[in-house]
């Protein structure tokens, strides 16, 4: 039996089964068929390189780690549907979650229709995060591309380090020394706002809940956004928190959204293995959010000017989180970090643009595609946004009935309208 270690963020991501499924989504829509038996070959070949991909957690109560299984085949993590509603067959898998004990840590589906296929890639957070998603799909593709031209498997993946310290690797020694000091704990909020959910009734399931942004409106955001000297993102969350304050009755109170922050800005924009790498920086805005989208813009670029020009933006807490579990077994280190962290009510993951050319199989066309986070259990949830070709796919994930899947498409419905309202004024 071979074994592995199981890393700092793969424990945290299973500590985080008490708030969310911990399953990352992605899909990707085609003008055409692709090659499944082809396709199955690649998957097999690319999870073998993988190691993280194709072992069974073990969440041992000194030590966790993970167990390697070397024999697994295509049935064990393939399907493919031909049917005449690809979006309610894609709805149900981005429904699944993947289960740390089983034998792989990835579901991939082709869903066929009318001659044209969507592929799904549902996988366990615990293993990377989105960041190293995307990778993951760019090498699935280059792998499918060389085959079916040369008959050859060889995916050529990373295989470095997955420990969280390889986010200290470039810095200074100084820097160094100032980064694995930062003990002070960003997770703590003190309002207790939440979303209002709708009353549980029985019927809730794990769901992707999903609008868009045309490309019309998203490139009139973009320009009016930069006279104002604002980033895509600082327009994004402007608008998010106008829409909450419209639904969320705070008695006064401020709401804190922790925006995800991609720690790859300290290991030059990749890691050394496939692993997690993702930070906080929170921005909170009181309830006078101004008039105008314009006015909320300036006090979002206030609020977020201090995390901005911070050279240590998202290295907070990570030193505690290494210490609680380096002096305490697991179950100790566990309850410890529990008491000691609180999960954000309210987030925002801006996952960023998902380039065709890289994700294009041999013959096909990618026409559309988006990721999205984890699926949140109430009261949590989050907002992640992915940009594909200028439009914006805007998705909650949470587990919930059908009247919180109507609440939510409103919701976004009433962000996107903030961001047309702005960009067309």
């Amino acid at each position: 039996m071979k074994l592995m270690k199981a890393e700092m963020w793969d424990k945290m991501q299973y500590l985080f089964r008490a708030y969310y499924n911990r399953t990352m989504h992605s899909a990707y829509f085609y003008d055409g068929q692709i090659d499944v038996e082809a396709l199955k070959k690649v998957y097999v070949a690319v999870i073998n390189e993988i190691p993280v991909l194709h072992s069974t957690y073990n969440n041992n109560f000194i030590k966790p780690y993970w167990v390697i299984n070397d024999s697994f085949s295509a049935d064990d993590f393939f399907s493919f549907v031909v049917t005449d509603d690809p979006i309610k067959e894609l709805d149900d898998f981005m429904g699944y979650t993947v289960p740390a004990d089983g034998k792989i840590q990835l579901r991939a589906r082709v869903i066929r229709s009318c001659g044209k296929d969507i592929l799904g890639v549902v996988v366990n957070h615990m293993c990377f995060d989105g960041s190293d998603l995307r990778y993951l799909n760019v090498k699935v593709v280059e792998t499918y591309n060389n085959y079916v031209k040369t008959g050859e498997l060889a995916p050529d993946i990373k295989k470095g380090t997955r420990s969280a310290d390889q986010v200290y690797r470039l810095l200074s020694p100084e820097d160094q020394k100032i980064a694995k000091g930062l003990y002070k704990n960003i997770s703590t909020v003190e309002n207790k706002v939440t979303f209002p959910f709708a009353k549980d009734d029985g019927s809730e399931k794990c769901r992707l809940i999903r609008e868009k942004l045309c490309r019309e409106d998203f490139l009139k955001m973009k320009a009016k956004g930069k006279e104002m000297g604002a980033t895509i993102n600082d327009v994004l969350l402007a608008a998010y928190f106008r829409t909450l304050y419209k639904y969320i009755e705070t008695d006064g109170q401020s709401i804190t959204v922790p925006c995800m922050y991609d720690l790859r800005r300290y290991t030059g924009g990749v890691t050394l293995g496939l692993t997690n790498m993702i930070g906080f920086m929170p921005c909170t805005l009181s309830p006078d959010v101004g008039e105008t989208m314009a006015d909320t813009i300036e006090k979002v670029k206030v609020a977020l000017q201090g995390a901005k020009e911070d050279r240590f933006t998202g290295l907070y807490s990570l030193p505690l989180l290494k210490l609680a579990y380096t002096i305490l077994p697991h179950c100790i280190s566990e309850i410890a970090i529990r008491i000691g962290y609180t999960n954000p009510y309210i987030g925002m993951s801006n996952i960023g643009i998902i380039n065709p050319l890289e994700f294009a199989f041999d013959g096909l066309t990618l026409v559309d595609a988006f990721y999205s986070g984890a699926v949140k259990y109430k009261p949590y949830m989050q907002l992640a946004l992915t940009t594909f070709q200028n439009e914006i796919t805007f998705s909650v994930g949470i587990r919930g009935n059908d009247k919180d899947a109507e609440i939510f498409h409103g919701f976004m419905q009433d962000v996107i309208k903030e961001i047309q309202d702005f960009s067309n004024n």
